[in-house]
């Protein structure tokens, strides 16, 4: 009789709390909760491209200023940077690109000044043991020249900063948190 009676509380104590407004509503989460996939360590990858061909017989300077943020989610910058200067040996004296990345606690941590071809590099910065929290800063200044009439002539560079940073990916979710 007396499990009986533990049965029955048993099963109006989980039916009143699942049919009573907000509580029903807590359990009914839960319990789908339970059905969803676990959420899995990922990686996520942030970038700035920056890529830049000159088209006229007079020199052009360009500069750019980008900022990212640098948290404790970050495992790696890497910087990829790839420079052709087409015009003659005479006139690349005036022909430059000079980028630099600097950390949040303004101490440079990558810069390269570049008055010739340059064939693609990356460069990897890992924390050592962690890197400075905040933001970042890549500041390029280039000077170059090119021609749009037969449209075969152009200076021009890319770079390429990728951030890595770990993060968990829920199930049926896009992004990455």
């Amino acid at each position: 009789m007396m499990r009986r009676m533990t049965v029955v509380a048993a099963i109006l104590l989980l039916s009143t709390s699942m049919l009573s407004g907000c509580m029903g509503l807590i359990l009914a989460r839960e319990s789908i909760e339970e059905l969803r996939e676990p959420a899995i360590p990922s990686i996520r990858y942030e970038k700035i491209s920056i890529t830049q061909i000159w088209n006229t017989l007079e020199v052009q300077p360009y500069t750019n200023r980008s900022t990212f943020i640098v948290d404790d989610s970050t495992n790696r910058i890497s910087i990829y940077l790839k420079v052709n200067f087409n015009w003659p040996a005479l006139v690349n004296q005036s022909q430059f690109v000079r980028a630099s990345l600097t950390d949040a606690e303004g101490i440079v941590q990558w810069q390269e000044d570049v008055s010739s071809d340059y064939e693609p590099t990356e460069k990897q910065l890992l924390p050592a043991p962690s890197f400075a929290m905040g933001e970042w800063v890549l500041n390029v200044e280039a000077r170059g020249y090119g021609e749009s009439v037969v449209n075969q002539i152009k200076d021009e560079f890319s770079i390429r900063v990728t951030v890595e940073k770990s993060c968990i990916q829920y199930p049926l979710e896009d992004s990455c948190f």
